[in-house]
């Protein structure tokens, strides 16, 4: 298993490198991620490439048994080329060019910049094709971060408008898709069509909304093709380079770093040219704290992107930040996220970065090291965790995560709802984290997946708030029902079509059928009103949003206890074919979605993977050549009791456990359940 830490070896005098490298060697670290932001070092002059610095900091790493994973630079061209190509900048909606100064600055759509890209590429690649030290190479870097997906420059409009055409074909099909007709926004030809700029109904500055401002006025249709287009974007630039690295007989397989729940990009698109994913995970920054579930699920939706093991190419190591501090990392914490990571099929870590730099933006970004390179105490936590992966490395690689219930996500949904929220509290991803949190709390595991795989091994399928529908997709769901799958549908599901124009078909569209139910009307619960719902699991608030719903061949089995709709159907459970389809018509207080949704899953024949819930205890189940275990972890600044069924032997300590488990602060246990 691969166990490393990103490394600048530019940032350093080259007297260093030797003492860095025996450093590394003494926590077990075998891999290095090197050279995505050294542009300007390796091409310091327009076709003038120097790759020695580079050659003599591998040799220097491979004589301590370090590999390499190779970054293509592409995430920070170079003064030099910025001032050559004139439009290389991106464009806000504002009309205002994104300028030299930080990283990221250029156009996926910009043909000259594609040009110098293949350049550093080819140069790169064929430098490097025979180097048995480069295990791996990954492209550019955190592709949209900094809010880079979305451009609005000339070289974008040309591609949006060839884009529009290649898809819709004639420019009345489009004008019919999108219902231009809508005041008087017919288009004549496709180099009419426009790009979502700022215009009139805008607001310039929002406390929320997208890119910190509200769209009112563009068509919905545009908008959610315009986000299409940019995601494609992304991924074209990103094949791009695939396609000459591969092209130049480099065997390593190739990676790129995504940022888990980032929204701009389709990972599932973006992952299919890749060889394997990675991503760069930093659950407490200057920016915010995330919840154990949030990260569990970035983690799970990462495994999901390909449907088998990623990397973690980015694992926070210290405190962090760009012009203040998030919390230091507590004795134990590293360690706890570096097995969560491994829990969920991480089967590599990478740990940013082996030592703070004392120059540039990310100064305050602290690594495994301090800015004076002394090994301290998260070194120390960093050995000892790099000793044990070594130790336990076989049973991590190649093992799988056992989930019997899945969650749906789709980008497409996830856009649609961005520009057009039903009301102004509603966040579709927020939405899915509440539904991966209520499994995980229950102690289930879960799959985050797209709506074009096979269901078929899933005893429970959650599509929270799918509002996007078409055909395919209502195919797949009715076979997984009909042949004995359950499903979960959620409020503001089927109200659209594909193309981003409401339904005319009665609510909740294409699922109607399936849920047996139809939506009457709803409520869009706004400025403090709160209405109260029964079930029996318990009384709840319902804080956004009711469909009031009629049953058709549906099971009530949650009411509305208050407002105009009082005794109406909130929540119903419908049979169809062998299966059972749970529409949940309102956002339900997290306790009580925990409740519903571990009798839901008890009827699916999914049992909790140990008996008890505590909370801040996370499990996860895996097996590898029909060995089975469970991964537990501690996330509480306390010690907590478990309590058990069974004897288990605990893999890290190599001790047995016999009906009661307890974990220190922070603490992991790996418990192999075919003991006893």
């Amino acid at each position: 298993m691969y166990f490393g830490a990103d490394y600048y070896p530019e940032h350093w005098p080259r007297a260093e490198w030797e003492s860095n490298a025996l450093l590394m060697k003494e926590a077990s670290i075998n891999v290095v991620r090197i050279a995505e932001f050294a542009w300007a070092k390796m091409e310091p002059k327009e076709g003038v490439f120097d790759f020695s610095w580079l050659d003599e900091v591998i040799e220097v790493l491979s004589k301590q048994g370090i590999k390499v994973i190779l970054g293509t630079p592409t995430a920070t061209p170079p003064k030099w080329l910025s001032d050559k190509i004139e439009d290389i900048y991106m464009v806000n909606e504002f009309n205002q060019v994104r300028g030299f100064g930080s990283r990221r600055h250029y156009c996926y759509n910009n043909s000259k910049y594609k040009e110098y890209t293949a350049k550093i590429v080819t140069a790169l690649a064929k430098h490097y094709k025979n180097n048995t030290n480069v295990v791996a190479w990954q492209i550019d870097n955190e592709f949209g971060c900094h809010d880079t997906v979305r451009c609005y420059c000339n070289n974008c409009l040309k591609d949006f408008q060839g884009w529009l055409e290649n898809k819709y074909k004639s420019i009345e099909r489009l004008n019919e898709e999108w219902g231009t007709v809508f005041w008087s926004q017919t288009y004549s030809s496709f180099e009419e069509i426009i790009l979502p700029k700022y215009t009139v109904c805008d607001s310039a500055v929002s406390a929320s909304g997208l890119n910190g401002r509200k769209r009112y006025s563009h068509n919905p249709g545009l908008l959610l093709d315009f986000y299409r287009f940019s995601s494609d974007s992304v991924v074209k630039y990103q094949k791009l380079q695939i396609d000459i690295i591969k092209n130049c007989d480099c065997n390593q397989p190739i990676n790129n770093n995504l940022m888990g729940h980032f929204n701009q990009i389709d990972y599932f698109k973006l992952g299919e040219d890749l060889d394997f994913v990675s991503w760069d995970n930093y659950p407490n920054n200057e920016w915010g704290q995330n919840s154990m579930f949030s990260v569990s699920m970035a983690h799970d939706l990462m495994r999901g992107v390909k449907g088998k093991k990623f990397w973690m190419m980015e694992q926070q190591s210290g405190p962090c930040g760009w012009n203040s501090l998030g919390d230091t990392p507590k004795p134990g914490q590293i360690r706890l996220w570096t097995y969560q990571a491994i829990a969920h099929g991480a089967e590599g870590i990478v740990f940013f970065r082996w030592r703070a730099c004392p120059f540039g933006t990310e100064q305050y970004w602290y690594g495994i090291l301090d800015h004076d390179g002394i090994p301290r105490r998260r070194y120390k936590e960093i050995k000892q965790i790099g000793s044990e992966v070594e130790r336990l490395s076989d049973l991590f690689v190649d093992s799988k995560v056992l989930s019997e219930a899945a969650i749906i996500k789709s980008y497409d949904n996830l856009w649609s709802h961005q520009f057009q929220p039903h009301n102004e509290k509603f966040d579709y991803n927020s939405l899915l984290i509440q539904y991966y949190t209520a499994l995980g709390t229950n102690n289930i595991n879960s799959d985050i997946v797209p709506y074009n795989i096979d269901f078929s091994e899933y005893k429970l399928l959650i599509m929270p708030a799918f509002n996007l529908m078409k055909d395919d997709i209502l195919q797949r769901v009715e076979n997984y029902v009909s042949g004995g799958g359950n499903l979960v549908l959620t409020f503001r599901s089927g109200t659209k079509e594909w193309n981003n124009s409401m339904t005319i078909k009665t609510l909740p569209g294409y699922f109607k059928e399936l849920a047996g139910v139809t939506v009457e009307e709803f409520d869009s619960i706004n400025f403090g009103r709160e209405v109260q719902m029964f079930t029996e699991y318990g009384m709840g608030k319902v804080l956004m949003w009711a469909d009031i719903l009629k049953p058709i061949s549906a099971e009530i089995i949650g009411t509305y206890a208050s407002d105009f709709y009082e005794g109406e159907a909130a929540i119903t459970v419908n049979s169809y074919g062998k299966g059972k389809v749970y529409y949940i018509g309102c956002d339900l207080e997290q306790e009580v979605l925990n409740k519903l949704l571990e009798e839901i899953a008890l009827k699916s024949g999914i049992k909790p993977l140990i008996p008890n819930n505590i909370e801040g205890v996370e499990v996860v189940s895996k097996e590898k050549n029909g060995r089975k275990y469970i991964i537990v972890m501690n996330h509480n600044g306390y010690e907590v009791e478990i309590h058990l069924s069974g004897t288990y032997k605990e893999l890290i300590s190599n001790i047995d456990i016999d009906g009661k488990l307890m974990l220190n602060p922070y603490e992991v246990a790996i418990l192999e359940t075919n003991v006893g």
